[in-house]
């Protein structure tokens, strides 16, 4: 269970966790310090918000720190403060509103970091000025701390946070924050195996979302649809929900990336190894982190291998042969392997063993069992001298006129990984 803690302490309970799963100790120290650093001069201020005489330096040191923080990170450009908090910072003035929206973006990094305890930290401080916050911007804060409480197995906790968001919502007539508990709700369902109910929530917060025109919600809303749907395996559905959600992205390069990965899955999930392949390679092109590189590299290495390219395939082996297993990455590395040699298994059964190995030794290592287990069953089949029958590409499925359309698109568009491999 996951409980606001003072930053210290919190901080405390973060490297615990962090020192267990992360290899690069230098890198994990060094970003540890500086959330520590900002959640303690956010402690002091909010303590002693009501005191203008004490609270300018405190003011000056937090927007420092902030900055350290949001220009170090990888992506923070999404995440750095808006024009409206720039403003205040330079004129000196950084009020409530302000102050939450900064916090709330660092607070945002450190979670995405893993720092699951001074993420909660931080926002849960918030309270202490939640006097001067308008009804939007409280929702905002108890929805993101909802949802590290989710990260951090609490979903209890996390569906007691939503709860007051979706209350909230409904006193303040904010459908902003009735559409983020609405999705809240459509995760926390999905995570317990009730697909109905999730649908039945993601449906809700997509049409609030769309009638408000809030961009960032109806990706995530059509991007629950589509989990739900390609789970039935209505893929008709799930492609549609995906195009939607692709179109929602407003052309933030990281969510496109992401919702092209998720295409170019169900492209290859369908038997369309060809659109697959060009999804992957976009995805690629517009990703700049290894949490979408990786996967999109082990997609497009068993859509290539479905279509006899040789020159892609190795292409993609020798950018993983580069991958480093860090921390949350260990899981996405081993996974990537396992499509590697998925891949070379119906091309090079000899290179596919030398690769499974590899990704066998990082799920043993991790304790990542399911991996261990399908790598574990791979190499069995290797060894009988058989070709998985998961190496070649699915089944072709139907999914109808629209998903066809959807499908042709995809297959036009050009990445890294096919002007790397041509000629």
């Amino acid at each position: 269970m996951i409980i606001p803690l003072p930053p210290l302490a919190a901080y405390r309970k973060d490297v615990a966790h962090l020192d267990s799963v992360q290899a690069s100790a230098a890198q994990l120290d060094d970003n540890l310090t500086r959330w520590l650093a900002f959640a303690s001069i956010l402690e002091t201020l909010t303590t002693t918000w009501n005191h203008p005489g004490d609270v300018s330096a405190l003011r000056a040191q937090l927007l420092t720190a902030s900055e350290t923080i949001l220009s170090t990170n990888p992506g923070a450009s999404t995440l750095h403060p808006a024009a409206d908090v720039e403003s205040a910072a330079t004129q000196g003035s950084l009020g409530a509103i302000e102050l939450a929206q900064l916090t709330r973006r660092v607070a945002d990094v450190a979670e995405k970091g893993g720092a699951l305890w001074l993420a909660t930290s931080m926002l849960s401080t918030l309270e202490r000025i939640e006097g001067e916050l308008p009804a939007l911007e409280i929702g905002r804060m108890l929805a993101q701390r909802a949802r590290t409480a989710r990260k951090a197995d609490a979903a209890d906790i996390a569906e007691l946070l939503y709860k007051r968001v979706a209350k909230l919502g409904r006193v303040s007539a904010e459908p902003e924050l009735i559409a983020r508990a609405a999705i809240g709700f459509g995760v926390l369902a999905q995570m317990r195996g009730n697909l109905p109910a999730a649908a039945r929530h993601f449906k809700k917060a997509s049409r609030v979302a769309t009638r408000g025109s809030y961009a960032d919600l109806i990706w995530l809303a059509e991007h629950g649809q589509m989990v739900i749907a390609a789970r039935r395996g209505a893929f008709a559905d799930a492609l549609r929900h995906g195009w939607a959600a692709f179109a929602a992205t407003n052309g933030d390069r990281e969510s496109e990336s992401e919702m092209l990965l998720n295409l170019a899955q169900l492209a290859f999930d369908t038997g369309h190894p060809r659109a697959a392949l060009h999804g992957f390679a976009a995805a690629l092109e517009r990703g700049t982190g290894t949490r979408l590189r990786l996967p999109a590299l082990g997609g497009a290495a068993r859509a290539a291998a479905a279509l006899g390219r040789r020159d892609v395939l190795h292409w993609c082996a020798d950018q993983l042969d580069e991958a480093t297993p860090v921390g949350s990455f260990a899981y996405l590395t081993a996974s990537a392997l396992l499509d590697l040699s998925l891949a070379f298994a119906s091309i090079e059964p000899a290179r596919a063993q030398i690769v499974s190995e590899r990704a066998l030794g990082l799920a043993e290592r991790f304790g990542f069992h399911e991996l261990a287990h399908h790598l574990t069953t791979l190499q069995a089949d290797l060894e009988r001298r058989m070709t998985p029958a998961k190496c070649a590409a699915p089944t072709l499925v139907a999914v109808g006129a629209q998903g066809e359309e959807i499908l042709q698109y995809i297959e036009q568009l050009e990445g890294e990984l096919l002007t790397a491999t041509a000629g």
